[in-house]
């Protein structure tokens, strides 16, 4: 038997306005040594000066945008249809041998022949379980209001069109089951980060240590709240990277942390270099890219305890419960008030960071890609001619 065959070109989905951007560029960068081409394919807010210039930067990538709305932006099904005949079209065009959505719910109705796989990056749903029923995960779904059942839907429809889902943790595969139910193919890859590589160390924060804080505050399962408490507490200066307001009218306010609002990628992996801590309150994660970030910068880490966190950095963090902000605050003042302990705890982080190298991240996909592709060729034998 021969042995199976990744692909030579792929489709990626992706939006321009958070954390998903950021995945697939660097899952991008990951394939290109082993000679993947990647077409991306952006849907949502235009991608800005900027971020089209950092595309231009990976190696084999192509990038397209459509102006059609994110899943968590319509008010019904119908704002979703136009974009499958947009991936068909672009999937025939570029001749890609594999579809890589970032967004499940960009599966349904397609038509293609070719492999689909689904990134589970997160959704309302499991937003809601978390946030709403008052523990991590609950069985009963049948409390969504209209918006999150409408998400729910599409992401539904988009799962049962895949032939292969992905999640970036056990913890938000656990969650995505209990709210859909068994997911076709399901396997677990960790998101990844490339670890930035600079030439001197950086300067430390003017005034001495500071605990930094990076998130869409104005999304309330970032607990803006909690950060802000605990600020008001800690004997060192807490400060939050980005933005306060969101896309529907959502706005957030610190008194106490000290916002920065929303900064390029660069700016704030400069910031997390020269931060002593690292602070998560978030209630739901389903991974935590900034997190990982954190960690590969040399901050010690205090999370949240919730079940992401535990699973991914076990071991190399302090965990608080998130509504705690007492408890955040004596964390992040026991780690900046003991050098030791500093160095320990930022060690371990980065060390389980490596864990989470893009190196490993591709070579998960390249299995999933090859097993895509030959259970697709033995269930289809006929080239798609469309």
């Amino acid at each position: 038997m021969s042995d199976p065959v990744p692909p030579r070109r792929i489709l990626v989905t992706c939006d321009a306005v958070g954390g998903v951007w950021r995945h697939a560029l660097d899952m991008a960068r990951a394939l290109a040594p082993h000679g993947i081409e990647t077409v991306l394919v952006a849907f949502g807010p235009e991608p800005s000066v900027d971020q089209r210039q950092e595309a231009r930067g990976v190696e084999g990538l192509t990038l397209l945008w459509f102006d059609h709305p994110l899943d968590w932006l319509v008010a019904d099904e119908t704002a979703l249809d136009g974009i499958p005949a947009v991936l068909d079209g672009v999937a025939t065009l570029y001749d890609v041998d594999l579809l890589h959505l970032n967004y499940p719910s960009h599966a349904r109705g397609l038509q293609t022949v070719r492999p689909v796989l689904v990134m589970a990056h997160s959704c309302m749903a499991t937003w809601w379980a978390a946030m709403r029923r008052g523990e991590t995960f609950a069985e009963d779904a049948g409390d969504l209001p209209d918006a999150f059942a409408l998400n729910a839907r599409l992401v539904r429809q988009g799962l049962a069109r895949a032939d292969r889902v992905i999640a970036p943790s056990r913890a938000h595969a656990h969650a995505m089951r209990v709210a859909y139910g068994p997911l076709p193919g399901l396997a677990i890859v960790p998101n990844a980060s490339f670890a930035e590589s600079r030439a001197a160390e950086p300067e430390p924060s003017e005034g001495g240590p500071v605990a930094l804080a990076v998130g869409r505050w104005w999304d309330e399962a970032k607990n803006a709240a909690t950060l802000d408490a605990a600020a008001a507490l800690a004997s060192i200066r807490v400060v939050a990277i980005g933005a306060t307001d969101g896309p529907q009218g959502q706005s957030v306010a610190f008194a106490h942390a000290q916002a920065r609002g929303a900064l390029p990628a660069q700016e704030t992996r400069a910031a997390l270099a020269r931060a002593a801590v690292f602070v998560s309150p978030a209630r739901y994660e389903p991974f935590g890219l900034a997190v990982l970030e954190a960690a590969q910068e040399g901050c010690a880490l205090v999370l949240a305890d919730i079940p992401t966190f535990r699973e991914l950095w076990e071991g190399a963090a302090l965990f608080v419960d998130p509504h705690d902000a007492e408890g955040f605050a004596a964390a992040i003042d026991r780690i900046a008030g003991d050098p030791r302990l500093h160095a320990l705890q930022a060690a371990a982080a980065r060390e389980r960071a490596a864990a989470y190298d893009p190196d490993l991240q591709a070579e998960r996909l390249l299995a999933l890609y090859a097993d895509a592709l030959a259970t697709s060729a033995a269930r289809t034998p006929l080239a798609e001619t469309a």
